[in-house]
Order: structure tokens, then C-alpha cells, then sequence
């Protein structure tokens, strides 16, 4: 366990279950990032809500999937498919959310969409969907969740970001600028938020395993591993044990950008 002085819980303040007494919600949890995300807040003894990103019938089954997993886990947990750049829609997650588990004290924004084209093919009805996806689903979650937490006087919300965002490549121009933009919007919101009790902080993840696009390629893995100074893709559960760091910590750790990527944004 890492050295972090965690935030005492409500129930009982010397529990080795750092999250005992808590509440979150994931939104993306059916992908494999924010399946980790909201798995190791389990095993930490939170209370967990797994959300969709976006509705489909391949959603409701991921998420289902994740909130089994949860339950195995013994905490309470619930399944909802929203769409995650529909205010409407978010609203009514939280809500669920607070109702059904008794609060929201964490939220893990584990959007993703890749996209990987040139920019003379991407058309703005694309540009449209990444920034939805990427940038504005994670503007409207972070937002509802925080007139929960501020009732409250506690929050922690934890983005989860592509490594992109600090080191755009060729193709990913849509993708990393919204990904850059979660990065802006993170350090304002730590800003505007630092009186209520809310930290907000990122997560720059690195190119991992089983990533739509760029990680479930085996031939274009172990190209990219080849350049990477770990020589290998991130895992999805080395993000687990970062997003319990950051929701236990005491909370003056706020606007900051922790990489989980093996060192890739150090060497370039």
C-alpha cells in the first residue's frame, strides 16, 4: 500500500478498507479502463454505480457485467445506461446514484471514444461525436456529481485521460484535443471547486491492452511496446490502484495530473 494519508471514512476511520462508507460512480465502466476503475474502488469497500457511456445493447450487457463482479465483491452496486453527453440523461444517473446507494462521494469519468483518421477525413459531424464523448460527457457528469458533493463539503472526482492529450500524434487529432480539453477542464475545476471540499484530479493513461483502435491490434502492440520504455502496453487493472489513491487522499492533492503509462511521457 502506498504511503498517502487517506481520508478517514465515516464508519469506522482505522478500517483497512480505505473506502469503506463511500459512494461512486464510474461513468464508462463497461470499457476495460473504467472496469478496473470501479472494480478496485470495490475491493477498496466502496459502494460502486456503474454507468454507460453511451445506450446499446452492448453497453447494458458490459455494465451488467462489471456491476456482477461488484456484487461478488459484497458492496451494494447498481447498473445504469445513460448517455453520458445528454445532460438529461446525467442528471438522472446521479440522482439514481444518490438515491440508491445513499450519497456520491466519488466520481471516476472513464469516457473514451479513440478515433484514429487523418483530419481531411474526419467531417464535423465527427468532430461532433469525439468532442461529445470525450470531452462533454465528462463536463456534464463532473457537473452534476458536484452539486451532490457540495451539499456534502466532500468530493473526489477522477478523470481518466489518454496519454495523447500531452503527446498528440499523427491521426488522433479530434481524439487528443478532447483529451487536452479534460486535462484544461480538470485544473479549472480544481479551481473553482477548491472550497467545497471537491478535488479533482486526472489520470494520463497510457496506450493499453485491448484499447479499441489502437491496443487490440496484437502486430500494432508489440510495435508500440517496441518504443515504450516499459516495452509493453499499460494494463487496464495497473488503473485500479491509482483511482483508490486518488479517492482516498486527504485532499489537498487537487488540479494534478498523476501518468500511469510505464514512463512513456518521461522519455519523450
Amino acid at each position: 500500500m502506498s504511503d498517502f494519508v487517506p481520508t478517514p471514512n465515516p464508519e469506522e476511520p482505522e478500517d483497512p478498507f480505505l473506502l469503506r462508507g463511500r459512494v461512486a460512480l464510474v461513468v464508462g465502466a463497461g470499457d476495460p479502463l473504467g472496469r478496473a476503475a470501479a472494480v478496485g474502488l470495490a475491493e477498496a469497500g466502496a459502494d460502486v454505480a456503474v454507468a454507460s457511456l453511451r445506450a446499446g445493447p452492448q453497453e447494458v450487457v458490459r455494465v451488467n457485467s462489471v456491476a456482477n463482479e461488484i456484487w461478488s465483491l459484497g458492496r451494494a452496486n447498481t447498473a445504469i445506461t445513460l448517455d453520458a453527453s445528454d445532460a438529461n440523461s446525467v442528471d438522472a444517473a446521479v440522482a439514481r446514484t444518490s438515491s440508491e446507494l445513499g450519497g456520491l462521494d466519488i466520481l471516476v469519468n472513464a469516457a473514451d471514444l479513440p478515433v484514429a483518421a487523418p483530419l481531411d477525413e474526419l467531417t464535423p459531424d465527427d468532430w461532433h461525436a469525439i468532442l461529445a464523448a470525450n470531452l462533454l460527457a465528462p463536463a456534464l457528469t463532473s457537473r452534476a456529481a458536484a452539486r451532490v458533493m457540495k451539499v456534502n463539503g466532500y468530493g473526489r472526482i477522477i478523470n481518466l485521460v489518454s496519454v495523447l492529450a500531452a503527446r498528440g500524434v499523427a491521426n488522433t487529432s479530434a481524439y487528443a484535443a478532447a483529451h487536452a480539453g479534460v486535462l484544461a477542464l480538470t485544473r479549472a475545476l480544481s479551481q473553482e471547486w477548491a472550497r467545497s471540499g471537491i478535488t479533482v484530479n486526472a489520470l494520463q493513461v497510457g496506450l493499453y491492452e485491448g484499447q479499441h483502435g489502437f491496443g487490440d491490434d496484437p502486430e500494432t502492440v508489440r510495435q508500440v511496446a517496441r518504443m515504450l520504455p516499459a516495452k509493453a502496453l499499460v494494463q487496464p487493472e495497473d488503473v485500479g490502484p491509482a483511482v483508490v489513491a486518488m479517492a482516498a487522499d486527504s485532499g489537498f492533492i487537487t488540479g494534478e495530473t498523476i501518468a500511469v503509462d510505464g514512463a512513456a511521457t518521461a522519455r519523450v
